[in-house]
């Protein structure tokens, strides 16, 4: 990534993914939590993608899983699949602050 965005610009890059994190975790959490299941596609796929672009894998496989199970219908799953995601966002969140 430095090589593309020069290594000046990574501090800022990594603040502006936790911030995403933390509104895109929050918007997964609250989805499940009311059950709305377009919201949770929209939102996992959104970490998903942030995730996948800063290496985060443990946390892009779970919104993986999650929007894939919201675009087969199966919402249960999907807001089953919530569970321990707060975890996840945690530990990833820790694991780029000290960065």
């Amino acid at each position: 990534m430095s090589n593309e965005v020069g290594e000046e610009a990574i501090p800022f890059l990594i603040e502006q993914f936790l911030a995403d994190l933390r509104t895109h975790l929050a918007g997964v959490l609250n989805a499940a939590r009311v059950h709305d299941s377009t919201e949770l596609e929209r939102e996992s796929h959104t970490l998903k993608s942030v995730s996948g672009t800063f290496g985060a894998l443990r946390l892009q496989e779970r919104m993986r899983l999650i929007n894939e199970a919201c675009r087969l219908k199966n919402h249960e799953h999907a807001i089953e699949l919530v569970i321990g995601v707060d975890a996840i966002g945690a530990l990833t969140m820790e694991a780029y602050q000290d960065k």
